[in-house]
């Protein structure tokens, strides 16, 4: 991989790494020639093409949208137009958008100057488009895994437009569909009118895929999660990200701009976010959206250091919960006391006993949690004293 730095000897290393839940692990970097394994392994992967056992990504070298995803597992295109489509809509109105629902009036696309692979391993391939609308430019990194099932991209945006507006579109090739956002501590289904909407890290569309020969009609749906945007819309089966807008900074209707005044506009210059497209069979909650969602939101701190001696083990866990549907959410020492706080909510809509383990505590939590439930618990510093499920933590 190049390295982030332009200077000798600096290297980056990507690998796909298992680590404890709520813990750390040590990995240790070795030097070996691995050039003709690592060839061997390598995905499927060209200028315009990504190809590992599940998907097969293509974009069109003109436009640099995504031309295909198409999903092997059950023989159809994932998208039924040209996707992640960096769209401009004018946008006249003010800082709050005030009375505004809809932002529909498209009048442009940024079109591409470049489609390039940019790296190629075992681990990874990755195609980096670029694109420039006026005096704006984005830059997408769409990176496909050998192993993993998903899409990573990530987006740098440099904007320079006044009174306008940019998603990113997505056309999504389902029948029969709903919409699913996130929201805090659970998630909530809506018509989808074109409205803009508010969403968390997450949004999912799922339907129905028709006429896939012998699989009939299946369940199927596409999450779209990320890390910095929170607003999205849905319209004629096209579900979009709205990634920034252009207003004048503290405009308040009913006041207009004059024509020729001095203004400072919002969102200008470089910005940088990641989102990832999870495309699934079944049901947001069978795919595991929120998980993947908080693995995008909260990476792994890495630390790099030299070998030594020490007194902490390889890897370590300090909270595991043994149900995927239970999502500890907040750890936190109580305002008073040294006390633990612990709060936790059910993700799926079903019944379910979790066990919240804190091994270096040597403390069990057991409940029973209903569908989409939220908990808070203290855990008393003195072992002697019973861990208490608690509405009222703090004044």
């Amino acid at each position: 991989m190049q390295s982030q730095a332009t200077a000798g000897g600096r290297y980056r290393l990507s690998f796909i790494a298992k680590l404890p839940s709520m813990g750390y692990r040590v990995y240790k970097v070795l030097t070996a020639s691995l050039e003709p394994k690592l060839a061997s392994q390598s995905m499927k992967a060209n200028d315009y093409a990504l190809e590992n056992d599940r998907f097969r990504l293509e974009f069109d070298p003109k436009t640099g949208f995504i031309s295909s995803l198409f999903d092997k597992n059950v023989n159809v295109e994932v998208f039924r137009g040209p996707a992640a489509r960096p769209v401009v809509i004018e946008d006249k109105s003010d800082t709050l958008s005030h009375n505004v629902f809809h932002f529909n009036n498209k009048i442009g696309e940024f079109l591409a100057t470049s489609v390039q692979r940019v790296e190629h391993g075992a681990v990874k391939s990755v195609i980096r488009v670029t694109s420039e609308y006026g005096r704006s430019k984005i830059v997408q990194d769409f990176t496909l895994y050998k192993q993993l099932d998903y899409i990573d991209v990530k987006v740098t945006v440099d904007w320079r437009e006044q009174f306008k507006m940019l998603k990113l579109v997505f056309p999504i090739n389902l029948v029969f569909t709903k919409q699913t956002y996130e929201i805090p501590y659970g998630f909530k289904e809506r018509e989808h009118n074109g409205e803009e909407e508010p969403g968390q890290s997450w949004v999912d569309y799922g339907g129905i895929l028709r006429d896939i020969g012998e699989h009939g009609e299946t369940s199927y749906g596409v999450s779209l999660m990320n890390n910095a945007k929170y607003s999205y819309s849905i319209m004629n089966k096209e579900l979009a990200m709205t990634v920034l807008r252009s207003p004048i900074y503290a405009h308040h209707d009913p006041v207009v701009p004059e024509p020729q005044g001095h203004y400072s506009f919002i969102d200008q210059g470089i910005q940088t976010f990641n989102y990832r497209l999870l495309p699934h069979q079944g049901s947001w909650e069978q795919a595991g959206t929120i998980k993947h969602a908080m693995e995008l939101n909260q990476r792994p701190i890495t630390i790099i250091e030299t070998y030594h001696e020490g007194e902490l083990p390889q890897k370590d866990s300090y909270l595991k919960v043994d149900k995927d549907n239970i999502i500890v959410s907040v750890v936190k020492k109580a305002e008073e006391g040294s006390d633990l706080i612990i709060r936790a909510y059910e993700t799926t809509r079903e019944k379910t006993e979790a066990t919240i383990r804190l091994p270096h505590l040597e403390r069990e939590i057991t409940a029973q949690f209903g569908p989409c439930e939220i908990k808070t618990f203290r855990v008393p510093a003195d072992p002697s004293l019973s861990v208490m499920e608690t509405d009222l933590i703090e004044w």
